[in-house]
Parts: structure tokens; sequence; C-alpha cells
């Protein structure tokens, strides 16, 4: 009798363990899991970091999107905080990806082409290398983006890597089975967590994906085959500034050269959207691949949660830059358009002091990740990062943080591949931005002044009404100090 009551009390413990186990990443309310293995002595968090290639702000269902289907990235949105006011400072990849390492505008790191790579001592202070002094466990999966990859400087600050030179290919294989680049960047981080299940050090893998970049130059949409029947028979809405009537709306020298040449944001157009028809076709398939992306998350998610990851591991998602779909008749990004500069971000912290569920309107930008990232580990920031840590926001620390922003983008522009200069500053209620060739600040070529609370389409242009002179006037100055203050 004794021995069976023993084996009915064995029973209900058993069965008390398995019913506290849940399969929900950062499911709010959820009981303590009660795990198998023995807590490891370093407790610092996991962190995984997810970057898009192209993915504009709006493009993901929980921004607000009615065609787009994002579930797990509208998952890590729910369960953690999105910023809605998120922006980066240069709007191009290298550049962008150059401000995301080192924390800094392009200003400071000097990153200008895609030839260019950062020094070997700029490199001690990005985030990565500072995870590895820091003993971290670290990973890269995907387009690294910033110069030469092959170098020696950049292997050194990651124990497991998988990334690729220059813009890579869609057309991936794996053991010589075709499979599109999205789903094999998958597999890729699946294995690494596989391998961190036995760790005794935490880890951070840094995920940077080529989608929902165009394949090639000029450039198509190539997203999984699996995907071909998501959104077939949506119809896609156009932006407002995609109207005919904007069509013009940026002067004839922003859209051509000199020699008549389009402008690449403008021939990019024609190769893309300059019918009703191919407008709907490659928004569809730039959708697709944004999806693609999201599967790749959910995967994640599943594998963190059988590892038994899921409540140590923070989840960090943003993009390296928007995208034009039409508006203006441009496609690309580069100048300094909210389409072009704005982003999603969110941090999805699953350990059970983060808040979960909150909307931050604060302005966040790509120069915040590496100080955000640093402070998440206990790793001291560089002083010569110029991001900062988004943590403060999420503590309700809104005392002090910025209402404005300073953007550039001093692309070298040439006749073959022509883009006239940007330089602004946003605020919280305006928008200044100048537009120039190759660094001469004294030939303007087009100015634009936004009333941000009136008009969020940006397709009323009031830098030659009256009524802003003194807004205009007072942020043109601001531009100036910024500028030089950021170097």
């Amino acid at each position: 009798m004794r021995e069976r009551r023993y084996f009915q009390y064995l029973f209900f413990i058993l069965l008390t363990v398995f019913s506290c186990k849940d399969d929900h990443l950062g499911k709010p309310g959820a009981g303590t899991r009660v795990r198998q293995e023995q807590k490891k002595e370093d407790d610092r968090p996991n962190i995984i970091f997810l970057l898009t290639d192209d993915q504009r702000f709006d493009a993901l269902s929980f921004a607000g999107n009615t065609v787009l289907q994002t579930p797990n990235m509208d998952r890590l949105a729910k369960g953690g905080v999105y910023f809605e006011n998120a922006y980066v400072t240069t709007s191009i990849c290298a550049m962008s990806r150059a401000s995301i390492l080192t924390g800094q505008y392009a200003r400071r790191h000097d990153i200008w082409d895609f030839g260019e790579s950062l020094t070997e001592q700029q490199y001690e202070n990005t985030y990565p290398a500072l995870f590895k002094k820091a003993d971290y466990i670290t990973g890269f999966i995907g387009k690294f983006g910033v110069g030469n990859i092959r170098q020696p400087t950049i292997r050194k600050y990651f124990d497991y890597w998988e990334g690729f030179n220059g813009q890579g290919s869609y057309k991936a294989t794996d053991n010589g089975r075709p499979i599109h680049l999205t789903s094999k960047m998958g597999d890729q981080a699946l294995t690494f967590l596989e391998q961190q299940k036995d760790a005794d050090k935490p880890f951070l893998l840094s995920m940077s994906f080529k989608a929902p970049h165009v394949q090639g130059d000029p450039g198509f949409f190539l997203p999984d085959a699996a995907y071909d029947d998501l959104y077939e028979t949506a119809t896609i809405p156009e932006p407002v500034a995609a109207a005919k009537e904007y069509f013009n709306y940026f002067p004839e020298d922003i859209i051509k050269n000199k020699n008549g040449a389009l402008s690449v944001a403008r021939s990019r157009w024609h190769d893309r959207f300059s019918t009703a028809e191919e407008y709907q076709e490659n928004v569809k398939k730039y959708y697709r691949l944004v999806h693609g992306v999201d599967v790749v998350i959910g995967r994640i998610i599943e594998k963190l949660n059988a590892l038994d990851m899921d409540e140590n591991t923070i989840i960090v998602f943003t993009s390296d830059n928007g995208f034009y779909l039409g508006e203006y008749g441009f496609a690309g990004k580069w100048y300094g358009s909210d389409p072009s500069i704005r982003v999603p971000m969110i941090i999805f912290d699953p350990r059970p002091e983060a808040p979960q569920g909150i909307t931050i309107d604060k302005m966040a930008l790509n120069i915040d990740i590496a100080p955000t990232l640093l402070s998440m580990a206990g790793i001291q920031k560089p002083v010569i990062m110029q991001g900062r840590d988004l943590g403060e926001l999420i503590a309700g620390n809104n005392a002090g943080w910025r209402t404005e922003f300073f953007y550039e983008h001093l692309w070298p522009s040439s006749d073959a591949y022509y883009i006239p200069s940007t330089e602004g500053i946003v605020t919280e209620d305006y928008k200044y931005m100048r537009y120039f060739l190759n660094r001469d600040f004294n030939e303007i070529m087009f100015e634009e002044f936004y009333d941000r609370n009136k008009y969020k389409d940006e397709v009323i242009n009031s830098v030659n009404n009256p009524d802003y002179d003194a807004h205009i006037d007072q942020l043109k100055q601001k531009l100036t100090l910024m500028r030089d203050a950021i170097k």
C-alpha cells in the first residue's frame, strides 16, 4: 500500500511538471517553467539580432498593413516593445549597416561606398567585437554588407560564421539541393541554436537577411516559390504619394542628370512600377519576401522553445533602411522621405521584469542598436558610439531623450549612377531636407519642408510658405550645428 501511494505521488509530481511547460515564447502570465537541466551560472541573456534589407516601416501587418501577413513579427511586437518612430540616419545598405555595427553616424565612421571596409581599430569598437571580448558566443548569418568580408579582421569576432560577400543570391543550394536563400539562412540559424544547447556561456546571433532586397542590378524581386499563391487575389493599395500628380514632385535635375539620363530612383521605378500590372506584381513579390523572413522568425521561436532557451533570449528586429514603393515615381531609397528612412523596430524581451505589449512613439535610430545590445548584456558602451540605449525608453526614462535627428546621404554620385545627395533634420513636428551634388552644400538643387502633424503623406511642401519661415530658418541653423557636432 505504501509503495502504491509512492508511485501515485510520483505520477502527480511528473504531471505537475509537464503541465507547467509552456510552448509560447514570452507568453504574458505564463507559469514558471520547471527545467530539467541545471541553471547556468552565467545568466546573462542570449540575444538574437534580426536585420532585414529594404523593409519599410509599414511592411508588416502590426503597423496596419492589411494585405501583408507577418504573424511572427506581429507576435514579437505584441509581446515586446514596438518603436513606431524608428529611422535610419543614412538610407543605403552599406552605410546603414556600418552605423548599426559602430553606433555612429556615417560622417564619423566614414563609410560611403560599398567597397570600403572599417579599419581594424574601428572593428574593435563594434558591438560584435565587444560581445566577443565579454565572453559571449558570437554568430553571424547572411549579408554582412560592409566592405570585404574576406578580411580576417571581421571573421575573428565570430565563433560561428555563415556570412556572404556582396549582395548574395536568392538562388542558393544546400548539399547540391536548390533552396531559397532566406530558408537556408533559417536552417543555419537553427544549427547555431542547436549548438548552444549545452553551452555554458550566453550567445549573440546576428542574422542579416537579403530579403526583401531585389536580386541583381537594376534588379527584380525573387521570393520563394513556396509563396507564389500568397496575395494572388489581393489588390495592393498605392501610397498617396504614388499618385500621378506627384510623379514630377521632385524637380527635373533630381530626376535626370545634366546629360538627360534618369536617376537611379526613377529608372528603377520604370523597371518595377511603371504600369498598374507591374506595380501589383512586384509589390506582391516584395511582400512575399518579407513573409519568407517572417516564416524563418517563426522557426527560430519554435526552436528556442524546444531548446528551453525562450525565457532568456531577447530578440531585436529592424531593417537597414526603407524603400520607395512608387512614391514620387521612385523605387529604391537614398532620399529623405519617410518611406525611405523609416523602418520597423521591435525589442522582444521575455524575461519577467521586461515590459510586454507596449508601443513607444519617441524617436529610435539605427545608431541606437549597438548601444542597446551592449546594455542588454551589461557591456560598457564605448564613448565613440553616438547612439543611445533604447532601454532607457523601455524603462520609462524619457527625460532628455532626443526630439530630433540629423539625416545624411552623401553618396558619390556619377552620371552612370546618379543619386543626388541629401541632408536634413527631422523633428517631432517638422522635417527639412535639402538636395545637392557630391557634398557641394552651396549648390542646393531642391528643398523640402513638412509640417508633420498636418501632412503625414509628405505631399504638401511648405518650404516657400511664409508662415513657416521662422521654423525653416531655425531648422537650417540646427542642421549646420548638428552636422558639425556628429563628426
